[in-house]
This record gives C-alpha cells, sequence and structure tokens, in this order.
C-alpha cells in the first residue's frame, strides 16, 4: 500500500516536471530569450529620437520644412524593426 502511493506521488510529480519542461520549451520557441530593461528601452528612444532630431533639422536646413505628422510618421518609420533573420 505505501508502496503504491509512493509510486502514484512520484508519477505526480514526474507530470508536473514534464509539463514545465513543455512551458519552459515553449517560452524559449516563441521568444528571443531578450527582454529590454527599461534603461535599455530609454536609451534606444533617446538615439532614435537624436538622430530622427537631426534628419529634420538637416531638411529645414535646407528649406524643407518638416510638418508635426511628417515628423511623427518618420518617428513611427524610424521605430519599425525591418531586419529580416
Amino acid at each position: 500500500m505505501v508502496k503504491n502511493d509512493l509510486h502514484k506521488r512520484l508519477d505526480a510529480l514526474s507530470e508536473k516536471i514534464a509539463t514545465t519542461q513543455k512551458h519552459l520549451h515553449d517560452q524559449s520557441a516563441w521568444s528571443d530569450l531578450h527582454k529590454l530593461t527599461t534603461g535599455e528601452l530609454h536609451a534606444r528612444y533617446r538615439f532614435l529620437k537624436s538622430e530622427l532630431d537631426g534628419e529634420i533639422a538637416n531638411l529645414e536646413a535646407h528649406d524643407h520644412h518638416v510638418t508635426g505628422l511628417e515628423a511623427s510618421v518618420r518617428k513611427w518609420f524610424e521605430s519599425l524593426d525591418l531586419k529580416t533573420k
């Protein structure tokens, strides 16, 4: 009786371990395993904003007025990740 109960508990534990392993495998398969920190996100934002501001200043220096809408579209376009793997 005790031996049978022990086997049931071990089987339940084995099933929990298998479920957790599958979950971890699925999680790693569907993510890039790199979660950006808030500091990294802020640094990326500051860099992209400075690049965009530089482009706009360059265009304005050449008598091309950049409207708010165009600046917003440029900012949105710069935020896209167009790299392919």
